[in-house]
Formats: C-alpha cells, sequence, structure tokens
C-alpha cells in the first residue's frame, strides 16, 4: 500500500461518473468540509492481498499517530490508484478502505470518497513542515487462512436412527450411551465425530486409493504441472463420465436446466467479492494484464449473476439450474493428498430459486433423499453417515423437520450448530465416507441459502408483475468433486479387500465388464464373434489375443478387477455354453450368452452405460503406467 497524506485547511470533492464497474452504488458523492482536517490519499497493491489487515493495522496506527500531531480530529480516506504502478484487485481495495474506515472511526471523524468513481476536488494544503508526508505499507506474515469469520460450533448434537438426540460436548462425545450400539452404523458415526472433534486418525501409509488408481491406470500424476492437478488415463475418465452422466441425469429429473459458466471471476466485483468472502476457500489468482482475477473455486460466482438475469415467474418457480463446473482451489502444499485434496476439481453443482419457504423445504427435502440413493448406488451402501452445520435458532425452529430427514433414509447424524450465521447458508448438510484409512470424505452436500437471493437479486415476479427476491436459493452439489467420489469408491473397495471380498468396481462402472480368452489362435475368430454380440447389449466386452497361456491371461485378468471371464475352445464352440468365471461370487459356471447378459443387464439396470474406452483387442493397448 502506498499513500499520501496532506494536512489541509479544507476539503471537497464530487463524484462525477463511475470509472469501474466494481464502483460503489449507495455512496455520498459530494462532501465539503471547511476546516482544517487530514486527508489520505490511498492505493491498495497487489502485494495487499497477501494479508490485507497487515496493511490496515500500520496506516491506521501512523495516521492516529499524525492525528495527535497535528491535533486534528478529522480524516478523509480518498482513493487514489494513480499512486501505483502495480495496483490490487478492487474487491481487495474496498475492502481495505472499509476497514480503515471502521478501525479509524474508533477515534476520528471519518469520511470516506467513494470508490471506483471519477472526481475532481478541492485542496488547500496548510504549508508546514508536517503538513506533507507519504507512507509505504508491506503486509506482514502471509495469512494463513481467507478472510472472514470462521464457524464458531458451540452446541454438537447427535441423532440416532430412531430420531433420539444426545447431546455431547467434545472432551465428552465418547461416553454417549449411542456408541454402546451394535448396529455398524454408529461405528461410522463415532469415526466421523472423533475426525471431527477428537483427534482424527494419524497415519503414515500410502493410501490405497492411490496405489489403486495407479495400478489400474485411471488416474496419475502430472510432472508438468503442479501438485493437485492430475491427468485421467481411458478408463479413469470413463468411470468420471459414468458419474457424470449420472449426475445429470439426477439433475434432469429433478427438474433442472443444464448450462456452463465461464472459469474465470473478474477480480472488481464487489457482489461476487463478498460472497467469495464468505465462501473461506483459497484463491487461485490470475493476472492476465488486465487486473487481477481469480479461478473459480465453485459455480457460485458466476452461477448467480446468469440466476439473476433471468426472468421467471411463481408459476415457474422454482428455478433449478444444473452445472458440471471445473473448479480450483489452491490448497496448502501439506493438505494435498491424492484424489482426497486436491487443487483442480470437477463438481456436480445445482441450485434451485425458491419463491417461499415450503417450497423451499419441499426442495431439500426431495435432494436429500435423491443423494442419499446416490451414497448407496455409487459410493457404497450402509457406509456413510450424515454431518449437518447450521445456526441453532433455525434447527430449533425445525428440528423435526431436520431429524426425520435422517430418519427416513435410516442413517444417524451429528449435528454441529453455531450461535449465528458465517456464511450464506443456516443450515447445510454432508454426506460422509468413511475411508479404509478411517477418515472421512464428503462426497454431496444440500445447503439452505438465505442470502444470495437479495444479494444478487435473483428473485421470481409474482401475479402483480412485481419481483421479490428468493427467500431462499437451496444449493447441492451431487458430487462435491468427481476425484473425491472416485476416492471414496476405491477406498471402500479397499474395506472390501480387507474383509476377504475380492476387490472389484461396481459392474456398471467397470472399464471392462466381460473379457473374453480365447485357448489358442484358431479360436480368434468365436471370440471375436462373442464379443460383438455381447458388445450390442451395450455390454463393456473385450478380447485378450496376447499369445500367453490361458492361466496367465486368467491371472491378468483377475488382477485388472474384470468382473467376468469367458475361456473359449472347442467345447464352448461346439456345445453353446460359455465357460464363466465370476469374480464377485468366485464361482465358474456354465451358461448360454443370454444368461450372462441377462445377468449383467440386470445387476447395471438403471445405471448409466458407456462403451469400452479402449481397443477390443488387448493386444492393441499401450500400457500407460508401470
Amino acid at each position: 500500500m502506498r499513500s499520501l497524506g496532506i494536512h489541509t485547511n479544507f476539503f471537497k470533492f464530487k463524484a462525477t461518473e463511475k470509472a469501474t464497474q466494481a464502483a460503489e452504488e449507495k455512496v455520498q458523492r459530494t462532501y465539503e468540509i471547511n476546516e482544517e482536517c487530514m486527508v489520505i490519499f490511498v492505493a491498495i497493491e497487489k502485494d495487499d492481498e497477501d494479508n490485507p489487515q497487515s496493511v490496515v493495522r500500520q496506516i491506521v496506527q501512523d495516521t492516529l499517530k499524525r492525528s495527535r500531531e497535528l491535533k486534528t480530529k478529522t480524516v478523509i480516506i480518498y482513493p487514489y490508484v494513480h499512486l501505483t504502478q502495480n495496483p490490487g484487485s478492487s474487491y481487495t481495495a474496498l475492502k481495505i478502505l472499509e476497514s480503515m474506515e471502521r478501525e479509524l472511526s474508533k477515534e476520528l471523524k471519518v469520511i470516506r470518497s467513494p470508490f471506483g468513481w471519477y472526481k475532481s476536488f478541492e485542496i488547500s494544503c496548510k504549508g508546514h513542515p508536517l503538513s506533507e508526508w507519504s507512507g509505504e505499507y508491506h503486509p506482514g506474515e502471509r495469512a494463513k487462512e481467507k478472510k472472514g469469520a470462521k464457524a464458531k460450533f458451540t452446541r454438537f448434537l447427535l441423532v440416532n436412527l430412531q430420531g433420539d438426540i444426545f447431546e455431547i460436548t467434545p472432551s465428552n462425545f465418547k461416553d454417549c450411551p449411542l456408541f454402546k450400539e451394535k448396529e455398524p452404523l454408529y461405528r461410522l458415526l463415532r469415526q466421523f465425530v472423533s475426525n471431527e472433534l477428537g483427534e482424527g486418525v494419524q497415519t503414515t501409509e500410502i493410501p490405497r486409493h492411490i496405489i489403486y488408481m495407479r495400478q489400474h491406470e485411471l488416474v496419475d500424476y502430472c510432472d508438468v504441472s503442479e501438485k493437485g492437478h492430475y491427468k485421467w488415463y481411458p478408463k479413469g475418465l470413463l468411470i468420471q463420465k459414468l458419474i457424470l452422466d449420472y449426475a445429470a441425469r439426477l439433475a434432469h429429473e429433478w427438474g433442472a436446466f443444464e448450462m456452463k459458466n465461464p472459469l474465470l471471476i473478474r477480480g472488481d466485483n464487489n457482489i461476487v467479492g463478498e460472497l467469495m468472502g464468505e465462501f473461506h476457500e483459497r484463491d487461485y489468482k490470475v493476472d492476465g494484464g488486465r487486473g487481477i482475477g481469480y479461478l473459480r473455486y465453485a459455480s457460485d460466482p458466476l452461477g448467480f449473476p446468469f440466476m439473476q438475469n433471468v426472468r421467471f415467474t411463481y408459476k415457474q418457480s422454482p428455478l433449478k439450474v444444473y452445472e458440471e463446473a471445473v473448479c480450483f482451489r489452491n490448497e496448502q502444499e501439506g493438505e494435498v493428498s491424492g484424489l482426497k485434496r486436491v487443487r483442480n476439481f470437477l463438481m456436480t453443482d445445482m441450485h434451485a430459486a425458491c419463491s417461499s419457504i415450503e417450497e423451499a423445504k419441499r426442495e431439500f427435502e426431495t435432494l436429500c433423499y435423491k443423494f442419499g440413493e446416490l451414497m448407496n448406488n455409487i459410493i457404497a451402501k450402509d457406509r456413510w453417515v450424515l454431518g449437518w452445520e447450521g445456526t441453532i435458532d433455525f434447527f430449533e425452529e425445525n428440528k423435526e423437520y431436520l431429524i426425520n430427514i435422517g430418519r427416513n433414509m435410516g442413517v444417524p447424524a451429528f449435528f454441529k450448530l453455531m450461535p449465528e450465521m458465517t456464511h450464506y447458508y443456516v443450515i447445510k448438510n454432508e454426506y460422509q465416507s468413511i475411508t479404509q484409512d478411517k477418515s472421512n470424505i464428503q462426497i454431496s452436500t444440500v445447503q439452505w441459502d438465505i442470502k444470495d437471493g437479495k444479494r444478487f437479486n435473483i428473485g421470481f415476479i409474482d401475479e402483480k408483475g412485481e419481483k421479490h427476491p428468493s427467500p431462499v436459493i437451496i444449493h447441492a452439489s451431487s458430487f462435491g468433486s468427481i476425484e473425491r467420489a472416485l476416492c471414496a469408491i476405491l477406498e471402500n473397495i479397499a474395506i472390501d479387500a480387507e474383509r476377504g471380498i475380492p476387490p472389484m468396481f461396481p459392474l456398471w462402472l467397470s472399464p471392462t465388464q466381460v473379457r473374453i480368452i480365447n485357448v489358442s489362435d484358431s479360436y480368434l475368430d468365436f471370440a471375436l464373434k462373442i464379443c460383438e454380440e455381447i458388445s450390442s447389449y451395450n455390454i463393456r466386452v473385450d478380447v485378450d489375443d496376447r499369445k500367453e497361456t490361458v492361466a496367465k491371461k486368467i491371472r491378468n485378468g483377475e488382477i485388472e478387477w474384470i468382473p467376468y471371464l469367458l475361456v473359449v475352445g472347442e467345447k464352448e464352440k461346439s456345445s453353446g455354453l460359455l465357460t464363466v468365471r465370476c469374480r464377485e461370487t468366485g464361482r465358474q459356471e456354465k451358461m448360454k450368452l443370454e444368461g450372462l447378459v441377462k445377468r449383467i443387464k440386470d445387476k447395471t439396470r438403471g445405471m448409466p452405460f458407456r462403451p469400452l474406452p479402449l481397443p477390443k483387442l488387448v493386444s492393441k493397448r499401450p500400457i500407460f503406467y508401470s
């Protein structure tokens, strides 16, 4: 930050026109003071964004000291970008100016000229030795957390499957009688609560999902990018797209229309900046030579300006929007871990701008149940719990409604409650999967937002043709990130392996669902014929035509977790019966092709399908990771 101070006989200014789209709207455009005062011209710089409060403290201390020296109790803060060649973002500049005004007002009379306007001014410098000064301020230690108040939870509750409430504290939660129940879900809940309130888990082992994601050539690190940005191989990309297909279908059935927003957020949009400050995430800054911008951390900052321009009436409410949003969060180095915590991820985001509280409750509850089905269908049945965060008042006013949601889903819940809002929501839930190493991964969330309808002027037209801000906007992410979803799937496979269950992908996600192994080259054509026939039923099938022994081909198929291995030779060709090795059961069966097809279609019914991501002949495939 740079400043220029002048001790004046009088000062007056007039805001003439907006200089930037970030200009303040509700401001005092003219001001005149005909008595001595201090005028502080201020320019905020890029470096100030590292720790805004540090530079605020410095200039406030200097200004108070100068006030005592000059014996004046009035100061005018005047934004003046021309003092620097390295200006900071408009959002940060405005927040710093507001913070200066707030701190100085504790001891002085403060007038702040409007930010983002061209202004004329008149000034009369007193001309004594102390009447002019300059300042240069640099941020101290880089702030570890993004600006904005963090949630302070003061009340903690557990809710069992019957809806009974148990009050706990961080010091006594282990003694809660709920954890003496034999139901396995309560063990998961205890682990989740321990992770949130206790010591959590400490491990030095490599998470199993990292081993699996590389072993099966799904996802890998990228040497030419930074940590937390991954490359997806064909099989991993297939799984990603199938999960996206599931999410898109869920959103469309819910009634949302799909859209796409840009990745870059302009740094001088104050309303978006206010939302970003509440989200408490670490931003990726981008400077393309036209001022600071930010890579989006979620779809909200760009989705809400889109929604405010959509005209809809009470008859068309709620307005439902879906986006597959590429997002960026500049996580700290030590926090990036495999697919669990990344810096670049793909989120499936859903929003509903509602016209009434009753409508919001209906949509909130509907999404809760849809996400419960999602957890059972995709992540792991009965291996997840429900976490809640919100205000004490909202919980007390809606206690029965909130508890019934978990009870109807058959899942226990943990509530963390705070005295007042620190975010845009008054309540949200999180669908938490407990991993093989006992940590937890959030997959889905539904949130009750009471701020952004008014903040972004998103609203509906009533019967009289008047526009009203939506009292509630439902935020929802079916998949907070596809990366975390894949992580949870792989970690639950690791849990199966620990319990003696053959590790395998869910059948609908398995890159190859059926592999045909010909006993010799003379049966390759027969294997290809079967391959084509099975493939015609929308089943991913390939042929291991490599010149290896049958035993080695079977071993390779088992290493790849192929659900069904078909060995074909003379007996299969002459009898019409296939020899099928089923990974799930560990048994070998004789069955007709139609029977195998029916079994696979029954097990994958209702789930999305995409074709084989690699050549159907295994010999034609490269090795992506070794």
